[in-house]
């Protein structure tokens, strides 16, 4: 147990006590971990399974800067969870899908959901990182495939898998540095991406888009190269490696 990490045995969402911590007056950074969760939630208010043996950890930051900063922590996350699985299992040859997808051979293997709110003090923003990561066991579903360390055939704890995170996270808060080192975050986060190329469908609400991946913009959106050749920023949306089923073609 080191001063910033609290672990816990069961809470509904780790996201949930973070910003407990921080409505009362905890400042960042404090991890959150917790051995289940009841309730953990995924992007789009999304349930996210949360069975014993994975690891379930959020991150608490204070930060005094605008949103639009505050954003780019999406993709400092993507790096840090790919650098920890890379770590974890270097054969594995992690790669990243926009913004934040961590994939094993085009199987998601971790969950991360970004929240944020003012500070109580007024004074800058309480951000909380939270990260699933599939060790032991990983959901069936549907719509897209997911995989976990034990799937590859290792065995790795949540403590273990926690100090590796913890690590990489560090490491690239301190190059991005709230937001003076961006443009090292993108040329990492490109240099761990799928390739330049790679066919993408983007799923923004009731509509769809289809193209190649061009690598990021500066501000870290994604670029796509559409079928008609121009280039398109996506802000957001669910990213699917691959072209869109027919029934979404337009």
């Amino acid at each position: 147990m080191t001063d910033n990490l609290e672990w816990l045995a069961s809470v509904a969402s780790t996201n949930e006590v973070a910003m407990q911590r921080a409505k009362s007056g905890r400042s960042g950074p404090l991890w959150i971990a917790a051995d289940q969760q009841t309730g953990g939630r995924g992007r789009g208010g999304r349930g996210w399974v949360s069975e014993p043996g994975n690891l379930y950890n959020s991150l608490l930051l204070t930060i005094d800067k605008p949103p639009m900063v505050l954003a780019q922590l999406a993709l400092v996350a993507g790096i840090a969870v790919h650098d920890t699985v890379g770590r974890l299992a270097p054969d594995l040859k992690p790669m990243l899908k926009w913004p934040n997808d961590v994939l094993i051979d085009g199987a998601k293997i971790c969950g991360i959901l970004i929240e944020s709110q003012l500070a109580p003090s007024g004074a800058g923003h309480n951000v909380v990182v939270g990260i699933g990561l599939n060790l032991a066991h990983h959901p069936d579903l549907a719509e897209r495939r997911a995989t976990s360390l034990a799937a590859q055939g290792l065995t790795v704890t949540p403590r273990q898998a926690w100090r590796h995170l913890s690590a990489a996270f560090a490491e690239q808060l301190a190059l991005w540095s709230e937001g003076v080192g961006f443009s090292v975050i993108c040329q990492s986060w490109q240099a761990r991406a799928v390739a330049v190329g790679t066919e993408v469908s983007v799923k923004t609400g009731a509509a769809s888009i289809y193209g190649r991946f061009c690598g990021l913009d500066t501000d870290g959106a994604m670029l796509l190269e559409l079928t008609d050749g121009r280039r398109q920023r996506v802000t957001f949306g669910d990213v699917h490696i691959g072209a869109p089923p027919p029934a979404d073609a337009s």
